[in-house]
């Protein structure tokens, strides 16, 4: 199947290249860079990505993907399957191939890695609503995978913020069929996407869970 990888990045310089070659075994890489003053783009052309698309100002996670997928899902492109992960080497493209797995083998359409433990009190309750009302044990997790035809019926990644979680929890609600995988995580190089403010970050998990209920 035509796997494509879309990573999101934003002054990753030091580690997007390593993430990149570790991933092109398992897909065509596309990294969006979203504004950055550091060398991040160079980096992941250097390190052998399929496409870099570069903002041209900082547009913020969600936007960035939304921006990948539109091109992955393309005409020219045609993935059938689009794979999410973060740039800063916390997680591990090994863990693809389990990614991905319960769509080869037709038993899901979107797939939610599971990280071994969520560091914040606002992400436990926002997987606790998620799991109780759609089985999604981690929703804040940046690694998943979906079915084109997903995307295809959503007409887009995300709308409202929703720091990844809006195309997962549109699908489920039309229908699709979600699993769980447990993955690996590595330490962060640097600081999380949620805000290093540990009140700013809770609040932004906290309105994006009020906006996808």
């Amino acid at each position: 199947m035509n796997v494509i990888v879309v990573i999101p990045a934003h002054n990753e310089g030091k580690t997007i290249g390593g993430v990149v070659s570790r991933t092109l075994s398992h897909g065509r890489v596309i990294v969006v860079d979203d504004y950055s003053s550091v060398n991040t783009d160079q980096e992941a052309s250097m390190a052998g990505a399929f496409m870099v698309l570069r903002n041209q100002i900082n547009l913020g996670y969600d936007k960035s993907l939304d921006k990948g997928f539109a091109v992955a899902a393309s005409k020219a492109l045609k993935a059938d399957i689009i794979v999410t992960m973060d740039g800063d080497g916390e997680h591990d493209p090994a863990d693809i191939e389990r990614i991905i797995k319960p769509i080869i083998l037709n038993y899901a359409d979107i797939v939610c890695g599971t990280r071994p433990t969520l560091s914040r009190w606002s992400e436990t309750i926002f997987a606790f609503y998620t799991r109780l009302r759609f089985g999604i044990h981690d929703p804040l997790c940046g690694f998943k995978a979906y079915k084109r035809e997903v995307y295809d019926a959503v007409g887009y990644f995300d709308r409202s913020n929703s720091i990844g979680t809006e195309l997962m929890l549109t699908g489920v609600r039309k229908g699709y069929r979600v699993a769980n995988v447990p993955i690996r995580l590595h330490p962060r190089a640097d600081a999380s996407r949620f805000y290093s403010s540990s009140l700013r970050g809770n609040l932004r998990i906290l309105k994006a869970l009020a906006r996808g209920l």
